[in-house]
């Protein structure tokens, strides 16, 4: 997903990977898998079944952890900011992480073909020798439409 925002001194590209869910509704659904996973485990302890249910916990813990994972990592962010003679690249989750400062003049974007035919370009910004990618997480029309607005705000495309 991309979001531009700008005025008259600056334009800001929010770049954010594509999420299904949030995580208030991931936690629904892990809520009703433990309650329909402890329906079954009791049931199979009333039995005499007994070792089914720590199984159990641990089943919907594994699911839990991964879930949180794959959540926390739809949550990173490129924050690109461009000014009338700056770049600012932002990388992060939650907060920025890692940070760029570059030259406008100086900056480039390298548009490599992808793979094979319908695979989406690499995107980088360069800098003199410093070269960092960016959009890995974007799809074919998203890298586009970025290389595009990029294109539109005086960063030169390669």
């Amino acid at each position: 997903m991309i979001e531009i925002q700008s005025n008259d001194t600056q334009h800001v590209l929010i770049l954010e990977p594509n999420k299904s869910m949030s995580w208030q509704t991931n936690k629904k659904i892990l809520l009703f898998m433990l309650f329909v996973n402890m329906l079954i485990g009791i049931s199979f302890a009333l039995v005499g079944a007994w070792m089914i249910l720590p199984f159990a916990g641990l089943e919907i813990a594994a699911v839990a952890a991964g879930t949180y994972y794959v959540c926390w990592k739809l949550n990173f962010k490129e924050i690109i900011t461009i000014e009338a003679e700056s770049v600012i690249l932002q990388k992060g989750v939650y907060y920025p992480k890692q940070t760029w400062h570059w030259q406008k003049s100086a900056t480039r974007l390298l548009s490599r073909p992808g793979g094979y035919r319908q695979s989406p370009p690499d995107l980088y910004l360069k800098h003199l020798d410093e070269t960092v990618e960016i959009g890995d997480f974007l799809n074919r029309k998203e890298k586009i439409r970025l290389r595009n607005g990029l294109n539109k705000v005086g960063i030169i495309v390669r």
